[in-house]
């Protein structure tokens, strides 16, 4: 039986790294703007580390975003969203029903879409064992539910968000075409894809590679300058909340 992969829409949204958290808010005023019609989409694309941190067992997160998640939770109702966990969200699947949730397990995940191959994914894999090990560890069940169980008084998490909120986004590289070279290069060797869309590296940059008929776009930290990325029109523009 051939398997038909799911179909990117034109109009569809696609946002990364907005690391919220109440410093840094402006992902609320960008869900709002589609809540009001200010901003439309057919689909909506959440890239990973949407927040700053939010898992289903760590009741202090889900608290504190709260306002986010029940955003969210209300526009799935209205429009698909696709939610690609990254490494700062994760084991999200309970908090948001209605929405379709890629794990890191089963990314990257390949779409169609102007009838080329799309591979969607967060960013953070063909990466070495001791990350992928790490990744592993951080996402395990049982371990969440015991931090979350003896963090009396929000110790722990306080620590976490505290460290969180100063952490810098900016990490613009240097030579970007090596950087996408490199990233283009283990797609090649693991899937059969023309197109790959990526968050996490907070780059906002396309390449193409006309050896392979290939394009590498990663996408922009929503974090750092509100902005993201629209499919229209078979092409693909980078937009922002200000403009």
């Amino acid at each position: 039986m051939s398997h038909n992969p799911p179909i990117i829409k034109d109009g569809a949204l696609f946002i990364a790294d907005a690391h919220f958290n109440p410093d840094r808010k402006e992902f609320l005023r960008f869900l709002k703007n589609i809540e009001n019609g200010n901003l439309n989409t057919t689909q909506l694309f959440l890239m990973g580390d949407i927040f700053d941190f939010l898992s289903n067992e760590i009741e202090y997160f889900k608290f504190q975003n709260k306002e986010a998640i029940d955003m969210i939770n209300k526009l799935s109702k209205e429009i698909e969203i696709l939610y690609f966990e990254g490494n700062h969200d994760y084991n999200l699947t309970s908090l948001f029903p209605n929405v379709k949730v890629f794990p890191r397990a089963i990314q990257p995940t390949i779409f169609s879409w102007d009838n080329k191959k799309v591979t969607l994914a967060h960013g953070d894999i063909f990466t070495p064992n001791g990350y992928n090990i790490y990744t592993a560890i951080i996402r395990n069940n049982f371990l969440l539910i015991f931090l979350n169980f003896i963090d009396k008084r929000n110790w722990l998490t306080k620590k976490i968000d505290f460290w969180l909120r100063k952490k810098q986004l900016h990490s613009l590289f240097n030579d970007f075409n090596h950087f996408a070279n490199r990233r283009l290069k283990y797609y090649r060797n693991n899937i059969d894809t023309q197109i790959i869309i990526e968050g996490h590296f907070h780059q906002g940059k396309f390449y193409q590679d006309k050896r392979f008929n290939q394009i590498y776009l990663n996408l922009p930290a929503f974090g750092i300058d509100q902005s993201y990325m629209m499919i229209q029109k078979k092409e693909f523009t980078l937009c922002s909340i200000h403009n």
